[in-house]
């Protein structure tokens, strides 16, 4: 009979391996998790027969989905993807390698196209799982413990059969959970990274790869992930260097990139620790082709202490002393994960945007992104979802990536198979729908475009609406607009396939504005004051009141407009030249910009557009300041808040308001900004330019409603006899005089 106090002991036993498994900062992943994508996937040797319009779904640029395999074809039991690795057999044939929550899965991709499951091996069940090859060996390991699975793959081109020859749980003193794996080929040693605290658990597989054999360790720190190579060349030939992203505590402390000697197993040399700024949890990085320079992704950093996509990079020209000596993004906002180097190409997954391509014959530390294929449709949420890793190793030069809900992609990278363009793009489509555009779809050399396959998707806040587009002959099609309410801004793209079924995207964004017409009620770049004035009754800041100036550049305040043409913007405060930041700040209390009287009565939809700078994270209480800017329909007696200003942004940004959104259009509306200094020691300075009023036309002009009362009446016609054979708005036809042509279109359109 069990004890109360062996069930307590068993029961800590229990929590103590349920911690390990999530104790590493990849928690996110557990946080953010969802259902698996349950419908059809898509290969091109199937064509329609797949639906084309599938592998439509996904943006890309300069990416060719070949096949994609959801996790359900994988394995019916599986609920998420992680990592992949790929293999290439003696006879040359080409395999994905995908780990899922219950295995690893083996799919052949000799053909991309046609992408076909061979061999599943099950394995601990586990969020994490991570695979890599030596010579026709698979190795796996998992959070999920268990150690590390041996898999046999020399029949796998004969019988499509792989062979679990062993599990290696050595050294048993340490948790049988692993993280990561990493292999230098070149000396056939295997490293496990991460597991509980470990660093690194290192096993000789090039004398029997089935049988691995436990030779040392290193773990000083946490060990999220590695590169091992091998120095064949340089200062440094015959060492075996290991690199490092991890730190102490889990990763989170001192994180960075290590840099570790394990020529000798049994006593790795630390060679240097070096850390970036911004570092959250250094994740993964790889090694440039002339292993110099190495690129990182941190996870955790965009969202915390950046908010872009941003890679890290290294000079390790010295492994005693590494240098920082930049980043570079893609202005994208989701979380950066794997990165791998081939050639001239820096190969990312990076979760909710996908499959990312950087140049680095562009710049090897600032490259230029050249192409990429989002397989996470509507969000680039800095999220842990989406694709998890990239492999681009193969001599085809296809590339395989592993997604947690979606499976398992292959790729080729390549110019895309057509090329749109819009001569004439309207500037307005009418809301009832109906608006019509021309698009020119050309094809690639050595392209066929399916033409009954082209659509137009139509895109505004969260709804779209995709129709088919006519072919017009001469790779001319035809585009109609839906209903679209009034005063939206929509967006549109055409895609078509061609003869294979492969999917062209158009990549180019394209924008118009439901509505008749549009016109400018009032604007002003404020080069003249144009009856705004800055300061008002009840303002209590002692110093940086608003002024109509040209701005005096600081760390806080603009050094220019915004107007293309022009010097003069609102501004508050205006130091010397060379002064301190807070020369000229706003300081202990209210400043106000006050608008003039507008008048918008009758107006359908009038929108309020102005340009803004906004600092406030500088000083003893950073960030704590806001900016109200309001509106009133009774020339200033009420006021209603539009927005509340409080992120820093030192950068002249745009802003719209609609009017109706917050009151109903009167002859008095007035707008005012109210940048404050509330908490002592902090730096603020803000800025305006370049504001306008403009109304969005709903109903179309009535033709013969001269006096504009929304009929053609008997009031229209003695408008219309009074003109007669002058001109004005009366000359219907527009032929410069006013007869018995403009009375004949006056009576078609007679309501009485």
């Amino acid at each position: 009979m069990m004890t109360i106090k062996s069930w307590i002991a068993s029961l800590l036993a229990v929590c103590a391996v349920a911690s390990v498994a999530i104790a590493h900062d990849d928690d996110g992943k557990i946080r953010d998790r969802q259902k698996p994508y349950r419908g059809p996937g898509w290969r091109e040797v199937d064509g329609k027969k797949n639906d084309g319009s599938v592998a439509g779904s996904f943006d890309s640029n300069g990416i060719q989905l070949r096949s994609w395999l959801p996790l359900a074809s994988l394995s019916a039991a599986s609920t998420s993807g992680n990592s992949c690795w790929g293999y290439i057999s003696p006879a040359g044939r080409e395999y994905g390698i995908i780990g899922t929550s219950d295995g690893t899965a083996f799919v052949e991709i000799t053909n991309p196209g046609a992408a076909a499951l061979k061999a599943f091996i099950t394995g601990p069940t586990s969020l994490w799982r991570d695979v890599r090859v030596y010579g026709q060996y698979c190795y796996a390991a998992s959070e999920g413990g268990s150690g590390i699975q041996v898999m046999d793959m020399t029949q796998l081109d004969a019988t499509n059969t792989v062979t679990l020859v062993n599990t290696i749980l050595a050294p048993t003193t340490t948790t049988a959970a692993s993280h990561t794996l990493a292999i230098d080929t070149v000396s056939g040693y295997l490293y496990r990274a991460g597991g509980g605290a470990n660093g690194l658990r290192i096993y000789d597989i090039h004398t029997n790869p089935a049988v691995p054999t436990y030779v040392g360790a290193w773990s000083p720190i946490y060990v999220h992930e590695c590169q091992v190579v091998t120095y064949t060349t340089g200062p440094y030939a015959g060492k075996q260097i290991a690199f490092c992203c991890g730190g102490s505590n889990s990763g989170n402390v001192n994180s960075g990139l290590y840099v570790v000697d394990v020529t000798n197993k049994a006593a790795p040399v630390q060679l240097s620790y070096t850390t970036y700024p911004g570092a959250k949890f250094c994740h993964q990085g790889w090694l440039d082709a002339d292993s110099r320079y190495f690129y990182i992704n941190d996870e955790l950093d965009e969202g915390a202490t950046v908010t872009v996509t941003t890679t890290i990079v290294m000079d390790c020209t010295s492994l005693t002393a590494p240098i920082f000596v930049g980043t570079f993004n893609n202005g994208n906002t989701a979380i950066g994960h794997n990165c791998f180097v081939k050639g001239t190409k820096l190969y990312e997954a990076n979760y909710r945007s996908g499959f990312r391509v950087f140049d680095l014959s562009v710049s090897k530390t600032n490259p230029p992104e050249t192409a990429y294929f989002d397989t996470y449709p509507g969000s680039d949420s800095a999220q842990f979802n989406g694709l998890w890793n990239v492999w681009p190793f193969f001599p085809s030069g296809n590339v395989i990536g592993s997604d947690l809900e979606r499976g398992f992609f292959v790729w080729t990278v390549a110019p895309p198979l057509a090329t749109f363009a819009v001569a004439a793009p309207p500037a307005y489509s009418l809301p009832a729908g109906g608006t019509t555009v021309v698009a020119t779809i050309t094809p690639a050399a050595g392209q066929t475009m399916d033409t009954g396959s082209g659509t137009m998707t139509v895109t505004w806040g969260t709804n779209s609406v995709t129709s088919a587009l006519v072919s017009l002959g001469n790779n001319q099609y035809r585009g109609t607009f839906p209903a679209v309410p009034c005063g939206t801004t929509l967006s549109y793209k055409f895609g078509i396939s061609n003869t294979l079924g492969q999917p062209a995207i158009d990549t180019t964004s394209r924008s118009a504005l439901s509505a008749v017409g549009e016109a400018v009620i009032a604007s002003t770049e404020f080069e003249a004051a144009d009856g705004w004035v800055g300061s008002v009754v009840g303002d209590t800041a002692v110093a940086g009141q608003w002024v109509r100036a040209d701005p005096v550049g600081t760390s806080a305040q603009p050094e220019d407009d915004h107007s293309p043409v022009g010097t003069i913007c609102w501004i508050t405060g205006n130091g010397p030249v060379g002064g301190a930041v807070g020369t000229a700040d706003i300081d202990g209390g209210t400043t106000t910009l006050l608008s003039p009287a507008f008048n918008l009565v009758g107006l359908d939809n009038p929108t309020i557009e102005c340009w803004y700078w906004y600092s406030n994270n500088q000083g003893a209480a950073p960030g704590l300041d806001t900016m109200p800017v309001e509106i009133s329909a009774d020339n200033g007696t009420t006021w209603v808040q539009m927005a509340l200003i409080s992120t820093n942004n030192p950068s002249w940004t745009k802003a719209t308001w609609r009017v109706r959104d917050y009151i109903t259009p009167t002859a008095t509306v007035r707008v005012r900004f109210v940048a404050r200094d509330l908490d002592a020691g902090s730096v603020v300075e803000a800025g305006v330019d370049d504001f306008k009023i403009t109304n969005v036309d709903c109903i179309p002009d009535i033709v013969g409603d001269l006096n504009g009362d929304g009929i053609v009446n008997a009031s229209d016609l003695s408008i219309l006899l009074n003109a007669w054979g002058g001109v004005g708005p009366a000359d219907l036809n527009g032929d410069g005089h006013v007869d018995a042509t403009d009375l004949a279109i006056m009576m078609n359109g007679w309501t009485g």
